[in-house]
């Protein structure tokens, strides 16, 4: 099908170019090896990462052929200690790494990815000669060596920063020289006047603004936080005084956001993802009005018409945003071939990061996504540490204390026992939490450090724990599972009195088999009362396991302090595979092994009551927010609903309603379930169809078989 809408060209030829460049091809440029010398290791981890920085930088090529109006993006190679993204260069993460994140501990937890976004803001406001004096002036503060070498690192490396950029300068005007055309000519002197001046110095234009955060985004190539915001005063001030037009922004737009998708090599076994790199636009702003405006519809525009699968962007909406703004981005999503687009709400999120990660107003308003969907602060990291095993807790219960279970003459009585297991299992996550931030903590990173807030203040690196923004928590897989299996307990042995505990218990220890059980599996699959069909009773059982993670996590903080925000995506990994394999029957009629359904909604088959009453269910789910961070609500749609422009208009409907009333967060698969099964039959005739997994978007054919497969079985809900 064609997904293709019809835009009003905007971009360049030469920016279209040099997108579809990228399609086939690498843009940035090999990196050159550098020889160190080996008395450099009688200098601290800081001191020599900086010395050695400067030396391999300034010894890199700068790639002035695939350059339009830009160039100083550069990669890491390993030699350094890079980014803290990346962790490229970091010894200490790399053995953690490699021993808790390709599967599961304890079946209970596997180490976890950590995002953070650069306050690129502050940069383009105030230059790197202002981080320079700030951190000057803490280093005239009584402090200890330890964190005063770490702040003399950091100047150094924002010195070294500001060479690069004279560097790629030099190289613009010795190409100015050899220019074919006196347009180039002038386009290349052009650069380098911009390149002499930022980062060094605060941007004066929009153009200086973009181009400080293509040659800084490589030191923390992440997320590119608010765009719409930081960027929208010179944006205004310039198409006021008719030095920028529409046109021009937007190709300054394209080619940042071209240089942001090549960061990911073709090399990588990423490359086809767009979680690499994820922003936010629109939502509130401080004086409580919606922040979607003109830069944040140009920012849309571009996206839609640039062919690449990343970055990917969620849009903030809040209750003023007008229906037709809504509209409008449910149509991004609904016709965006490359599946960038997610919709979030403000409300909730803003609560979640104020009441219960106690983050004040001010700074949780400038909050983004990153990575494929954790929130973030401007100049923040997001520390979450582990993804973990929120049915583990369950069948422990049942399986470990069979009898004490079947003691109970109350439901109540079964949720006591079942509380005590799930806070001894979030104390067990808070350990590991803590004890992969500690590992991590080893590798004292400069240069991200720059543009973390708080740590030239405080001296310590942003892997320490040293900036003053920070979020964390755990991703839960099986939150569905976990609802619809205490759901099931309450309606078969206490409402019903269809079951007796015991016989329950031990036909799940039979995994169904045998006709009592397969009769009872049969019944629970057709008659059970399972979350997201607006059902009082599971509706019911999902708010009060919100209350119950909210009683057990309240008081709860990492090692660095910060309250703990839960999830229920599962990035990358098939972590609900993973967690599923290891756990045993449950009481919803899952068999033993089976994987977890991904991020908050309905098991597919479940679904009874349409697209409408999931959307009540979940936007009702959660009282306290405490289930804010990387939150995942998966729609499927099938395509034939939307084709007709009442369906279209019908679905808006339902997705601003859903939002004006507290809806999270939605991404939305649109896609035919019949392309779906063709391209799991015959995946070379279906290479760049995409769709939307959990929080982030991937080739469907270049998917595990565990995801096609519930991809496959959850396109199905009716637009009721």
């Amino acid at each position: 099908m064609n997904r293709l809408r019809k835009v009003t060209t905007m971009l360049s030829p030469d920016i279209l170019a040099l997108a579809r460049t990228l399609r086939e091809q690498d843009l940035y440029p090999d990196t050159v090896k550098v020889e160190y010398d080996d008395a450099d290791l009688m200098l601290t981890d800081a001191a020599l990462n900086a010395k050695r920085m400067r030396e391999y930088l300034l010894a890199q090529p700068v790639d002035l052929k695939n350059a339009v109006h830009f160039c100083g993006h550069f990669h890491f190679d390993g030699s350094i200690m890079g980014d803290v993204f990346t962790r490229i260069g970091h010894p200490n993460f790399a053995k953690i790494r490699d021993r808790y994140y390709p599967g599961p501990t304890e079946n209970l937890v596997t180490f976890e990815w950590q995002h953070s976004t650069a306050n690129f803001a502050k940069v383009i406001d105030c230059g790197l000669r202002q981080h320079i004096a700030e951190i000057d002036r803490s280093l005239c503060r009584p402090r200890d060596e330890k964190s005063a070498d770490l702040l003399r690192a950091m100047r150094y490396t924002c010195e070294t920063l500001i060479l690069w950029a004279h560097r790629c300068a030099d190289e613009c005007e010795a190409e100015a020289g050899k220019a074919s055309s006196p347009e180039r000519r002038h386009e290349l002197l052009t650069m380098a006047d911009i390149l002499r001046r930022v980062p060094e110095n605060p941007a004066r234009t929009f153009r200086e603004a973009v181009q400080v955060i293509y040659l800084l985004f490589t030191c923390l190539p992440d997320s590119l936080g608010t765009l719409d915001r930081y960027l929208l005063r010179l944006y205004r001030q310039d198409i006021e005084n008719g030095i920028l037009t529409k046109d021009e922004a937007a190709d300054y737009l394209a080619e940042l956001f071209v240089s942001v998708c090549a960061f990911t090599s073709h090399k990588s076994g990423n490359w086809d993802k767009g979680g690499e790199s994820h922003f936010a636009v629109g939502g509130m702003q401080p004086d409580g009005s919606d922040g979607y405006q003109e830069l944040t519809d140009l920012i849309v525009d571009t996206m839609m018409e640039l062919p690449l699968i990343r970055p990917q962007v969620s849009v903030r909406f809040t209750k003023k945003t007008p229906y037709e703004i809504v509209k409008k981005i449910l149509r991004c999503a609904l016709t965006d071939p490359y599946m960038r687009f997610a919709l979030i709400g403000d409300e909730p999120r803003l609560k979640g990061m104020t009441e219960v990660g106690r983050i004040p107003l001010q700074d949780a308003l400038n909050y983004t996504m990153v990575g494929c969907n954790e929130p973030a602060l401007r100049g923040g990291i997001w520390f979450g540490g582990c993804t973990s095993n929120g049915v583990r807790c369950l069948t422990n219960l049942l399986y470990g204390r069979t009898e004490e279970v079947c003691a109970c003459g109350t439901f109540d009585e079964v949720y006591a026992l079942f509380e005590e297991e799930f806070e001894k299992d979030i104390c067990r996550i808070l350990q590991y939490m803590n004890g992969f931030n500690t590992a991590r903590a080893k590798d004292r990173n400069v240069v991200s450090s720059i543009f973390i807030d708080g740590c030239t203040e405080t001296g310590i690196s942003v892997s320490e724990g040293g900036g003053r923004l920070s979020c964390c928590g755990t991703n839960l897989m099986g939150f569905t599972c976990l609802i619809d299996s205490l759901t099931l307990i309450r309606q078969l042995v206490f409402l019903e009195k269809r079951i007796g505990m015991r016989e329950l218990i031990e036909i799940m220890r039979a995994d169904w088999e045998g006709d009592e059980g397969e009769e009872l599996r049969q019944y629970i699959l057709k008659k059970g009362r399972f979350f997201g069909n607006s059902d009082e009773l599971s509706d019911e059982m999902g708010r009060r396991v919100c209350e119950t993670i909210w009683l057990h996590t309240k008081d709860k903080t990492d090692m660095f302090g910060n309250h703990l925000l839960i999830g229920t995506q599962q990035g990358y990994r098939p972590h609900n595979v993973w967690f599923g394999a290891g756990t045993p029957a449950t009481p919803d009629g899952r068999r033993s092994g089976d994987a977890f359904m991904t991020g908050t909604g309905q098991t597919a088959g479940k679904d009874r009551n349409g697209f409408t009453a999931l959307l009540n269910s979940v936007r009702r789910l959660d009282e306290h927010c405490v289930v804010t961070g990387p939150y995942v609500c998966n729609v499927y749609l099938d395509e034939s609903l939307i084709r007709d422009p009442d369906h279209l208009e019908k679905t808006a409907r339902i997705v601003y309603d859903y939002f004006m009333h507290g809806g999270l967060h939605m991404q939305i698969n649109y896609v035919s379930k019949e392309d779906l099964l063709r391209a799991k039959q015959n995946p070379g005739d279906y290479p760049t169809l995409r769709v939307r997994v959990s929080g982030f978007s991937g080739h469907f054919v270049n998917l595990p078989e565990s995801l096609q497969d519930d991809i496959i079985r959850r396109t199905s809900i009716s637009g009721q």
